[in-house]
């Protein structure tokens, strides 16, 4: 399978999803979708869990031949007139970029939490989760915020990817979801 990775305004990827949802035929391509990643935000003491974008601006679509679909885009006016402007670019990804974004978003696209253990002093002891992938290039730890830093080469350069993080402390509180279709407070789910 063939990874592609659209360039466009941050904010304006769903939109570019849901249009070539719309106008591109479904046997063009296996799939047209964004990465996100689970963040925890602390509000008056409570965990709230939201969903926001791994790669703001970015849109993949994976398919088995390239031509026919570059074809059918350059067709679709409002898709033509993005590449024209310079709005828009496709890039092939590198299998191991398209290995890598499968191995930390899984089947949903979606990077979940990391869960890490950590000792009084701050020492990381373990983690588990999608951070677990980034093999000791975890440049920091925000734990009060609850994410981390960690790099790795993408793109052909270094990139820096910031990724949520749930402490051992976090697993008997309630935690507010927030966007994911979930009306109720509801406990901590387990991680790794």
């Amino acid at each position: 399978m063939l990874w592609y990775i659209m360039k466009t305004w941050t904010g304006r990827e769903e939109e570019l999803v849901r249009e070539i949802h719309r106008t591109v035929p479904p046997g063009m391509y296996r799939e047209c979708f964004t990465i996100g990643q689970e963040r925890i935000w602390r509000k008056q003491q409570h965990n709230v869990l939201h969903i926001e974008p791994l790669l703001p601006g970015c849109v993949f679509i994976t398919c088995l031949e390239t031509e026919p679909l570059f074809r059918r885009l350059e067709r679709i006016p409002a898709m033509s007139r993005l590449i024209a402007s310079g709005e828009m670019n496709m890039l092939p990804l590198m299998k191991e970029d398209a290995e890598f974004l499968e191995k930390i978003s899984g089947e949903d696209h979606i990077v979940r939490l990391s869960r890490i253990e950590k000792e009084t002093d701050g020492t990381v002891t373990r983690i588990t989760g999608p951070l677990s992938v980034f093999d000791g290039r975890v440049e920091r730890y925000q734990f009060k915020k609850r994410y981390a830093i960690a790099r790795h080469r993408f793109l052909g350069e270094e990139a820096s990817f910031s990724l949520g993080i749930l402490l051992d402390e976090d697993r008997d509180q309630r935690m507010l979801y927030e966007g994911l279709g979930v009306k109720a407070e509801e406990p901590m789910r387990a991680i790794g």
